[in-house]
């Protein structure tokens, strides 16, 4: 068989749906994880941002006492602390001489090494995060050093609470933990003191987190979060995408419910079958009953498949008439037809019959096509087209109309299984026939059929009646034979005689091989 069951049909069509309800949801929660990461982002750069105000203005605020490095601490030290009150962010501000810190806004005159606090050399600008001043050793500090000269410079300690302010309005419903981390230890959300390094996100915050370095500053934010943000935008978002979702899901799912639908699925077969060479055509003699002498042919359509094998034209040819796949089949019959005859070896004046459809008849290009595909050759090789009863002709009008054309061109016309539909006398009254081709199903089996030989005996006379050549089709036995000779029928085709046949089979039937009469 061509075709699939229903149900693969219905397993294909779920398939689809649930494969894209999949990839809705995964790209739904991506989306998610995406807007979750996006305001992490964005906290992340308010932080940082906000750290950065701080340090850039106290680093404004001691470039303005810069100066006073090499005056007597009796002389600025008023003017230093003035200055550090008016600055929101200092704890105190230092002067330092010669490597030696020896005034201060807080304690004024004082002599400590700047090296005990910042271990790197005074040379150049530093920031270093200390876990207490010697004021207040409890407390985290930022120190922040400006050199005014190779030895001399300015240090600010910029109190912790101010970090851990702009840590804590970032942390919050949406973010469970913040840290900030500076060259000599992180603060975090979690504590108010020192920690070494950058601490790890703590267990169950780790679902989601960003590190953001500053690129004027030494220092980066790390920003986490729990599954509370993620699920809270889920339920947000993902049943409106999952309805979205839903109804591309059942749009893809009735155009594969369709795409697999049997029918369509055997025509996408047939059109493939017929590109890729897989039809073959047969041609079974037709012999005159008077002297058992070949007098044409009926061209068949076979269907190789590489899978199924010989396919039944039962199973293929209605689909094909439903369609315009049966157009293409019928051009394909006739080019196959004058490829065979144009190598001259059949004898001339057989007559080759060809099946035609209903469609192919209606849509009035049959007419082009014979002359394109078979053309002279009718002077040679008489062309007869068959039409069945079984079709039903939707357009009379037109069937006779292109009958007549055909018929003005040489072409004969045979109406095929007889007596097998209810068209059967509409249709002799309706259009012009030349030959009644007397189905199967009407030969008798034995001389003691009375059924069936009564029905046959009712076609050959209304066909005699008529004045209609007669053409018994599926021929198996001589009492068939026999029979239809006495009652006057001209010809007929079938077992008896030959099976459907290569062209090279039917060109040696032909020529050599005659039937007995007797």
């Amino acid at each position: 068989m061509i075709k699939h069951s229903r149900v693969v049909q219905w397993l294909g069509t779920l398939l689809v749906m649930a494969l894209t309800l999949a990839v809705v949801f995964v790209l739904a929660w991506l989306r998610v994880r995406d807007e979750a990461n996006g305001m992490l982002q964005d906290a992340a750069s308010r932080a940082r941002a906000g750290i950065e105000r701080v340090i850039e203005q106290s680093h404004r605020a001691l470039e303005g006492v810069g100066s006073w490095v090499d005056q007597p601490c009796a002389q600025v030290g008023p003017k230093l602390q003035s200055a550090a009150a008016m600055q929101p962010y200092f704890r105190a501000i230092v002067l330092v001489q010669r490597g030696q810190m020896v005034c201060s806004s807080a304690t004024q005159s004082f002599s400590q090494p700047l090296s005990s606090l910042l271990p790197e050399p005074s040379t150049r600008e530093q920031i270093r995060l200390l876990g207490g001043t010697p004021l207040v050793p409890g407390r985290p500090a930022l120190l922040l050093y400006l050199p005014v000269t190779p030895t001399d410079g300015v240090l600010g300690s910029i109190d912790s609470p101010y970090l851990f302010d702009i840590l804590d309005n970032i942390r919050g419903r949406d973010f469970r933990w913040a840290a900030v981390g500076f060259p000599g230890g992180a603060l975090s959300s979690e504590s108010r003191r020192l920690q070494r390094s950058m601490p790890a996100v703590p267990a169950g915050l780790d679902v989601l987190g960003v590190t953001l370095a500053s690129t004027r500053y030494p220092f980066s934010v790390r920003l986490a979060t729990s599954e509370d943000l993620l699920r809270r935008l889920a339920w947000s978002q993902i049943p409106l995408l999952m309805a979205f979702g839903a109804i591309i899901a059942a749009l893809l799912g009735l155009l594969m419910h369709r795409r697999l639908n049997p029918d369509q699925y055997a025509r996408r077969q047939i059109a493939r079958g017929l590109k890729r060479g897989e039809f073959k055509v047969y041609y079974q003699p037709v012999v005159e009953l008077s002297s058992g002498r070949c007098t044409g042919a009926e061209a068949l359509l076979r269907w190789h498949h590489p899978t199924h094998g010989l396919v039944r034209p039962d199973a293929f040819v209605p689909l094909a008439e439903s369609s315009d796949l049966i157009i293409d089949l019928t051009r394909f019959v006739l080019r196959q037809i004058r490829s065979d005859l144009g190598a001259g070896d059949l004898p001339a004046g057989l007559q080759i019959s060809v099946n035609l459809a209903e469609r192919h008849l209606r849509s009035r290009t049959i007419v082009s096509d014979i002359a394109k595909y078979y053309g002279t050759l009718i002077g040679t090789y008489p062309l007869t087209i068959e039409i069945t009863e079984r079709c039903v002709i939707q357009d009379a009008g037109t069937a006779r109309a292109v009958l007549s054309e055909l018929r003005h061109a040489g072409v004969t016309v045979a109406l095929d299984d007889f007596g097998t539909d209810n068209n059967s006398l509409s249709y002799l009254k309706q259009f012009p026939f030349d030959y009644l081709k007397i189905d199967k199903e009407f030969l008798p089996i034995s001389t003691e059929d009375t059924v069936a030989l009564t029905i046959l005996d009712s076609i050959i006379d209304l066909g005699t009646r008529l004045n209609l050549k007669l053409v018994a089709e599926g021929v198996e036995n001589y009492t068939q034979r026999d029979y239809l000779r006495a009652r006057g029928v001209q010809y007929a085709q079938g077992y008896l005689f030959s099976r459907p046949a290569s062209f090279a089979e039917f060109v040696y039937f032909a020529d050599v091989r005659q039937v007995s009469v007797s």
